[in-house]
């Protein structure tokens, strides 16, 4: 039998869009989440689109593994039952 395995490792980028899909948020939604607690650290809407851009596109902006690790908490518990 053969087993084959997708060895492609999603960036935080392709992550971040996915949790927020799966808990139904809007991306509006989901930057206010993210920014609550924040106390005025967090991020503008026009950045926070830029983690939702290709990484060919001028507005892209990096998600790093910290920010994904608050992605995790905020918007995993949120995931929409299939």
């Amino acid at each position: 039998m053969m087993v084959l395995m997708n060895t492609t490792k999603k960036t935080n980028n392709e992550r971040l869009a996915e949790l927020v899909a799966a808990a139904g948020l809007t991306q509006k939604e989901a930057h206010a989440l993210f920014n609550a607690g924040l106390d005025g650290f967090g991020y503008s809407f026009d950045y926070w689109k830029g983690f939702f851009c290709g990484p060919d596109t001028k507005r892209f902006k990096p998600f790093k593994d910290d920010q994904m690790a608050r992605a995790e908490r905020i918007f995993g518990k949120l995931r929409k039952n299939a």
